[in-house]
């Protein structure tokens, strides 16, 4: 008469030391999801494109939470969102980019007497380092003594994609119209000068 005999099958011990190896690695891999977790800061982004000199408003600015190690420079912490509203892009800007310190600048505004005016210029008709903030004189294309040149300050300045130059003029209110008319009839052309410059 046989006797059957149970054979137990033997736990090698390297999937033991596996399989705790693998319980630790887990457990590492949580600390260190919180402690990530832990060092993260809500800094401002953009939620759509910025052309070059447009205002900022609160629709094109969100919050996004960032994972750091090293202190955080030159990005702008949520705390100052609003401060940013009213701004002016100092360059085209992208959605999903991170705001940083150097892409904006102060809004420039009207001053007492001054109307704005739009013009877009060809190549030529301005000074290709012309910029905002900057003063120019404003002249008909053809000389003309019933226009004479009258100066003005460039308030927003940004490339069409088909080369010319889009641009907002604060112009003394008086000679508007005048200024306004060249525009429209592609007869106007900036001579500039950087603001607080000689003549």
């Amino acid at each position: 008469m046989s006797i059957a005999v149970k054979v137990r099958p033997k736990v090698r011990t390297q999937w033991l030391a596996l399989a705790a190896a693998a319980v630790v690695l887990a457990g590492v891999l949580v600390a260190w999801g919180v402690q990530q977790a832990a060092h993260r800061v809500q800094v401002v982004r953009l939620v759509r494109d910025v052309p070059a000199g447009t205002e900022f408003t609160a629709d094109d600015l969100g919050l996004v939470g960032v994972a750091y190690d090293l202190p955080l420079n030159g990005v702008v912490p949520a705390a100052s969102l609003d401060r940013l509203v009213g701004r002016v892009a100092a360059y085209e800007l992208h959605a999903g980019s991170l705001v940083q310190a150097g892409m904006w600048r102060d809004a420039i505004s009207l001053a007492a007497g001054e109307q704005s005016v739009g013009a877009v210029l060809s190549p030529g008709r301005l000074p290709a380092e012309l910029a905002e903030g900057d003063i120019a004189v404003a002249s008909p294309l053809a000389v003309d003594p019933a226009q004479p040149p009258v100066e003005v300050r460039v308030m927003t300045t940004e490339p069409t994609d088909d080369g010319r130059v889009r641009l907002t003029l604060a112009v003394p209110a008086v000679a508007a119209v005048a200024v306004a008319q060249l525009a429209a009839t592609d007869q106007l052309v900036l001579v500039g000068r950087p603001a607080g410059g000689g003549a």
